[in-house]
């Protein structure tokens, strides 16, 4: 599984950072060709990452996916595995309904856990200990020093260096339901907005991306990042 995504990743990508670098490579390029463009391309654990300038390196899939414009698997935040229905009472922390909002049993007031721990990452679980789900801070700075193309079914996103990396559009769950999922991207970071809600990556092709937070309950995608 691994060396599939391996290798529609770095077909995906090669393509991609071709456009993005203004290079005038077409279709018809050589395989030599391709295979420099994928130089470009970090591999850690059996997946791939880009470094575009930042503090992190950014993988070019979502979890769950095969190639850059897939969704991949949606999760609740805390929560490693996929399912079929994304509620609080269905969430694996949940304690009871309060007055207000959901309380939960972990990343709560009591214990004051306000980031994801590594057996409650995503990422962590299903690629590996070298590889998180992203902070809010990590996020601002993905947005506030690359570029964002809009691409019809997501952004492109380009560093200072020229290097890309790809979000599509992905659509949140709640309940049983997927939302918007041909509208907007939702992307969980990995830190706590109050005990009820959690920060998240978002945009639309007439919004522009930007932190905010939801309810750790809903089922949204995670774009792994990994040390430099």
């Amino acid at each position: 599984m691994k060396k599939l995504l391996l290798f529609f990743a770095i077909v995906s990508v090669a393509g991609m950072l071709a456009s993005c670098n203004g290079n005038g490579k077409t279709a018809e390029a050589s395989s030599e060709e391709n295979a420099a463009e994928a130089e470009e391309i970090g591999m850690l654990q059996g997946y791939c990452y880009v470094d575009l300038g930042l503090s992190v390196n950014w993988a070019t899939c979502n979890v769950g996916a095969n190639a850059p414009e897939e969704v991949g698997y949606y999760f609740a935040w805390g929560e490693t595995s996929k399912k079929d229905n994304y509620t609080a009472e269905s969430n694996k922390y949940f304690g009871k309904q309060g007055e207000f909002a959901p309380e939960y049993t972990k990343y709560n007031s009591d214990d004051n856990l306000t980031k994801l721990e590594a057996d409650d990452d995503a990422a962590t679980s299903n690629w590996g200990t070298s590889w998180r789900t992203p902070t809010k801070d990590e996020f601002k700075e993905l947005i506030e020093k690359c570029t964002w193309t809009w691409k019809g079914n997501g952004y492109e996103v380009k560093g200072a260096n020229g290097k890309c990396i790809f979000f599509p559009v992905t659509g949140t769950y709640s309940g049983d339901k997927l939302f918007n999922e041909k509208i907007d991207g939702f992307y969980w970071a990995s830190t706590m907005y109050s005990s009820s809600k959690a920060e998240y990556m978002a945009f639309s092709e007439l919004i522009e991306p930007h932190n905010s937070n939801g309810g750790r309950c809903d089922g949204q995608c995670v774009r792994p990042v990994c040390s430099k």
